[in-house]
Order: C-alpha cells, then structure tokens, then sequence
C-alpha cells in the first residue's frame, strides 16, 4: 500500500514539474525579444523603400527607354541605309522620262519592277539590323527614382539594364510639290516604320517610328504662262 501512494505521489509531482516547466517554456517561445522586432521593422522599412523606388522609376524608365531606344534604332538605320544604298540602286532604273513631240518633258513614269525589288532588299537589310541592337545601361539617381523634384540628380545611381526588339515594315512614296511657275517637283523615297519595343524587367514599353529615305528628286517643267498674277490675299 505504501509503495502504490509513493509511485502515486511520483506521478503526480513529474505532472506537476511538467506543466510548470512546459508554461515557462511556451511563454519563453511565445514572448518577442527587442531584436527581433527591431529585425522585423527594418525589413518592413525595406520592402516599403523598394515600392516607392520601383513605382517612382517606372515613368522614368519609360520615358528614357522610349528615347534611348528610338534614338539607336535611328541611328543604326542610318547606317545600313548609307552602308547599302549603293547596292541598292545598282543597275536599277527608278523613272522613265516621257518627252512631248518638241521635246519637252511630258510625264515620268516609276519603274514598278525595280521598285519592288529595291523595297524587298531594303526590308531584309533593315530586318537583320533590327534584329542586332544591343541592349543597353541606364543609371537614374536615387532621388530621380523616389520622384522628388529637388533631390531629383542626388543619391546612388541605380543601373538598370534594357533591351530593344523590335519589327520594320518599307514601303515605297512618292509626293509632288509645287516649287515655281508651273513647275513640280517629283520626290520618290522609302518610307521606314517600325515599331520598337523596349523589354524592361517586368516592364515593357512600346514607340512607333517612322523615317523617309530619298532616293529620286525630279523637276517637272511646265510651260511658262505669258502672264502670271499673284494675289496677297484671298479672291473671294
């Protein structure tokens, strides 16, 4: 009988010491020290920062890439256009001149044939340039970035990394402008749009483009009138 009430009181005393130790150690568990909040509130402070730095780049990038982009896509046509026009126009005949019987310029006619060949060749050399623009680097101050008007060129730059891509159509022009007494002139040239897409990450932004390459100017005489008036103003 002794030994059932000394294993009775041993069971009884380890529950105790089980249930004492157990809320001391759920309240130890449960109870933030000051470092961790202080750990918790800079990480806060940090994700908030980065919001307010993001949403204050984006319109600033965009308007960058928009430039920047626009401004390499122009220049590197530019280039294929004056590296290639040569070949372009090699052994191409873009007019035919059809005189009166005194001999006098009547009308010029295109050569469709030529054109189009010209065009389709302009297209894939244009095509292959697009295709290689490189991406490119663009560093915004930290100020610029929170949108502040007076810290604007302040704090560390931050690098952000673009990259251009893109798709060109050509098509062939041709316009007519009246430059003196029944006098025309007849332009043909190449009409360049393309539309360039600048990839950001996560942001993507698009601009259209269009450029006119020249490639023949034609003066149009016409028969010089006997009398010419020229009125200031309005004949109404």
């Amino acid at each position: 009988m002794a030994n059932i009430c000394i294993t009775m009181r041993g069971y009884f005393l380890r529950k105790e010491l089980l249930i004492i130790f157990g809320r001391r150690f759920l309240g130890k568990k449960r109870r933030l020290h000051a470092p961790s909040l202080a750990l918790i509130g800079v990480c806060v402070a940090l994700v908030c920062l980065f919001i307010a730095v993001e949403r204050g780049m984006i319109p600033t990038l965009i308007a960058i890439s928009e430039s920047r982009a626009t401004a390499i896509a122009n220049e590197a046509i530019r280039q294929a256009i004056s590296l290639h026009v040569d070949s372009l126009l090699q052994d191409k005949k873009l007019l035919d001149f059809h005189a009166g019987p005194g001999g006098e310029l009547m009308y010029v006619q295109t050569n469709t044939s030529d054109l189009n060949q010209i065009q389709a060749e302009a297209l894939a050399i244009l095509q292959e340039t697009i295709k290689h623009l490189e991406g490119f680097e663009v560093r915004i101050p930290l100020g610029q970035a929170l949108g502040s008007k007076i810290l604007a060129s302040k704090g560390p730059r931050i690098k952000v990394t673009m990259f251009p891509y893109g798709s060109v159509n050509v098509q062939v022009m041709d316009s007519f402008e009246v430059t003196g007494i029944n006098q025309i002139k007849y332009s043909l040239y190449l009409r360049v749009i393309y539309t360039l897409q600048v990839v950001i990450p996560l942001i993507s932004s698009k601009t259209h483009v269009s450029m006119d390459v020249p490639l023949a100017t034609v003066l149009i005489p016409g028969k010089v009138p006997d009398t010419y008036l020229m009125f200031p103003y309005e004949i109404r």
